[in-house]
């Protein structure tokens, strides 16, 4: 790939602040001198006050110095940018074992140091769902696992998947089956 052609796709990676490319390049500035993540979160640069380097170390050698917003010189991961979608990494894991089965989202949000408010936006952003449809999506997987693997009462299931009531249960599997659980049940049997 010519060099015009590799800059033009990294032209286009840092006006969309394409979260594939980063780590692949860094993009200066230098109009401010500052080195950046290409999905660096501050104003655009023009194009033209963008240089493009393949590390770190061919930026700051070419008298670049790391933005204090993305922060490029700390590893992937560690960054600030990479805080939140940490962090909803490690909610959707408790959920997901359960962590909200007879406990508050702000509980949970407590337990990881945070407002509760602050772990929804983040699991939003992050994942598309609120920790309340991520755990109803747990405990029904878990009601469906049961119903077919098992010969438990509907109120066992009910209650091993993680529901405080019967009634809650029902009302939530109807809704998303559209059927009742004994219905869901003897059709995956007849099946």
């Amino acid at each position: 790939m010519s060099l015009d052609a590799r800059d033009a796709i990294w032209h286009q990676a840092v006006n969309t602040r394409d979260p594939s490319f980063d780590g692949v390049f860094f993009v200066a500035i230098t109009s401010t001198r500052i080195y950046c993540r290409p999905v660096c979160p501050s104003r655009l640069a023009r194009q033209e006050n963008r240089r493009f380097f393949e590390t770190r170390e061919a930026a700051e050698a070419a008298g670049y110095r790391a933005c204090l917003r993305c922060r490029p010189e700390l590893k992937l991961g560690e960054t600030p940018l990479d805080k939140v979608p940490r962090l909803a990494q490690r909610a959707v894991a408790q959920i997901s074992g359960g962590a909200l089965n007879g406990q508050s989202v702000q509980a949970l949000a407590l337990e990881l140091g945070m407002s509760d408010r602050h772990l929804r936006r983040a699991l939003e952003r992050e994942v598309g769902a609120s920790p309340y449809s991520l755990a109803l999506a747990q405990r029904l997987r878990a009601a469906t696992d049961l119903l077919a693997a098992t010969r438990h009462s509907i109120t066992h299931v009910a209650f091993a998947s993680g529901f405080q009531s019967l009634r809650r249960f029902n009302a939530a599997f109807r809704q998303h089956f559209q059927m009742s659980p004994t219905e869901w049940r003897q059709r995956r049997t007849r099946e």
